[in-house]
């Protein structure tokens, strides 16, 4: 009789969940799994043997990585945090003056639906202005500036200046909030004070 033995290595599932796929460019499901080697007898795994690491596999297109995949942001996860962001900025930009116009009040509603692409009425903005502590302002920036690029970091500061001018000017307190939200951002004050010159241009 002949004994067939052998090793071979064999992968379980230890979790799941979403991420963002390199190969696919998107959210999607994942499995982390373990692999390990197993002695076998007659092809049959009978005896775990050492164990050779863990992975991650995307569920759709079967790539795997190291499982440092998953520190980066889902896009879901992209898309909370910016629109908790403008979200702040609007409120904490119609509130710089000390007093709330209705173009201010329609102006900051269409940037908040325009840059988050989210659903978004006057009075969402409404209960914002009595919800949201403007002082949570530069957390909330300083999260969404960890991920976005520069382009995108200008977006936002333009978005800033756009309500700052809702109101048809733009006073000392509305420029030390366009000034902070550049901060925030980890942007420059050069740069800061290139986009606002920019946006100027623009709008003449």
């Amino acid at each position: 009789m002949f004994v067939v033995f052998g090793w071979r290595s064999r992968a379980h599932k230890i979790g799941s969940g979403t991420f963002f796929c390199p190969r696919e460019g998107g959210d999607r499901a994942y499995e982390h799994k373990e692999a390990r080697r197993w002695f076998t007898l007659f092809f049959i795994p009978l005896i775990p043997l050492d164990r050779q690491g863990d992975y991650v596999e995307c569920t759709s297109c079967k790539s795997t990585y190291y499982t440092a995949v998953l520190d980066a942001p889902t896009g879901a996860s992209i898309q909370d945090v910016m629109t908790q962001a403008i979200r702040y900025v609007a409120v904490t930009m119609t509130l710089a003056d000390g007093h709330v116009d209705p173009e201010e009040r329609r102006v900051a509603t269409e940037v908040v639906r325009q840059f988050a692409n989210v659903e978004y009425t006057e009075a969402d903005f409404s209960t914002d202005l009595g919800d949201l502590d403007s002082t949570h302002l530069v957390d909330y920036l300083e999260e969404l500036g960890s991920i976005l690029n520069e382009h995108g970091k200008e977006a936002v500061l333009e978005a800033s200046i756009r309500l700052a001018a809702s109101d048809g000017s733009i006073d000392a307190s509305e420029i030390a909030v366009v000034e902070q939200v550049g901060r925030a951002l980890s942007m420059s004050d050069a740069h800061v004070r290139g986009v606002m010159a920019t946006v100027s241009d623009r709008s003449q």
